[in-house]
This record gives C-alpha cells, sequence and structure tokens, in this order.
C-alpha cells in the first residue's frame, strides 16, 4: 500500500513541476456513506460511515484543470438479505472494503466573494486491499458467493463541488459505482458513496 502511494504522489509531481507555477499539491481526509445496491434489488443496506486519507494534485489554474488523487479509504455498509417469501433482515450482515482510490477529476473554478468555488466529475479506479463480511445467521448457498466473493478492482464515476478558501479546501463528491463489482455474474452489484473531504494545499 506504501509503494502504490509513494508511486502515485511521484507521478503527480513529476506531472505537475512540468507545468510549473500552475500547480498545487495537498493532502485530504474526510468520510464516506457507502451504500450496496443490487440490480435486483435482493438486497438493502444502510448508509455506514467509513473514512479517507491520501494526497491530491492540481495542475492548471486558468478556466479548466485537472485533479488527480490516491487516498485509503475505509468503505462499509450493513447489507439486509431480503429472499422471496422470508421476512425482511432475515439475513443481515456488515460488508467492509478497505481500498486504495485513484480518482482523475476534470474540473473549473469560479469566484463567489472571497474564496472559489470548483465543479469536478471523472472516473475513479478502486484498488481493494482487504474485504470482510459477516452475517449473523448463516447465508444460504444462493447467496453466499454474491456476498463474500468480490472484484479486486472496480470503478466508478464521480462528480462533485467544492470549495478553495486560501490554502484549505472542502468537496462534497458522489460516487456511482460501474458494472460489476460481485465475482458472481448472476447478481450485479454496485457501491455508491457520498463523501465529505477536507484538505489542504502545501504548494
Amino acid at each position: 500500500m506504501k509503494k502504490t502511494i509513494l508511486t502515485l504522489l511521484v507521478l503527480i509531481v513529476a506531472t505537475g513541476i512540468s507545468f510549473g507555477q500552475n500547480f498545487k499539491l495537498g493532502i485530504k481526509a474526510g468520510a464516506n456513506f457507502s451504500k450496496l445496491k443490487s440490480e435486483e434489488k435482493w438486497l438493502n443496506s444502510d448508509n455506514n460511515t467509513g473514512y479517507l486519507i491520501g494526497a491530491w494534485g492540481r495542475i492548471g489554474a486558468g478556466v479548466i484543470h485537472l485533479q488527480p488523487e490516491a487516498y485509503f479509504t475505509s468503505k462499509n455498509t450493513t447489507v439486509h438479505i431480503e429472499p422471496e417469501g422470508a421476512a425482511n433482515d432475515l439475513m443481515t450482515g456488515d460488508l467492509k472494503f478497505s481500498n486504495i482510490d485513484v480518482p482523475i477529476l476534470l474540473g473549473t473554478r469560479f469566484p463567489v466573494g472571497p474564496i472559489k468555488a470548483r465543479l469536478q466529475a471523472g472516473p475513479l479506479f478502486s484498488f481493494v486491499l482487504d474485504q470482510e463480511a459477516s452475517y449473523k445467521e448463516s447465508i444460504e448457498t444462493t447467496y453466499e458467493e454474491a456476498l463474500k466473493n468480490y472484484k479486486n478492482n472496480f470503478a466508478a464515476v464521480v462528480g462533485g463541488f467544492g470549495l478553495d478558501i486560501s490554502n484549505f479546501t472542502i468537496d462534497i463528491r458522489y460516487e456511482y459505482g460501474l458494472g460489476n463489482m460481485s465475482k458472481s455474474d448472476n447478481t450485479k452489484q454496485t457501491l455508491n458513496i457520498w463523501t465529505v473531504g477536507l484538505g489542504f494545499s502545501f504548494l
């Protein structure tokens, strides 16, 4: 994990140096609220709170800028399985992912009084470092593969709004999961997430 973050930071810095003064580098931390969804709606999930911590760079100071980021994140949700004909919450479990997320955002800035506002959007690539699934009741074979076997990486589309106040940054974003994060082809699942982040630019 440390090598991955270091490599991404080196790439961000190296790219930024070539742009001279139109480059910023900073750190960030925040919270996320994750919800697991299935295509057939055979499960529900609660929005549980996780966290993120990492680094960001920004290239370009004009109307358009590029902002790559890399951060460690913990994503948590409580899953409620609803088999047909069974009572709600027959099987309830906690699902947790520890990931390295790499969003690559294209954005624009505009003044709002003494501060700068931002609109940003782009792809996010998520690499799973660890995953845990624990359930209160034994899971039927039908659901075990779908709820315990997930891919090692998946992608999302990210969009959001941010503010730059001196060297501080505030971001609110929504991540919409793409494709199927489950290894089971019969049960398409996506992870949709709200994130709130606070950052600081030291370059």
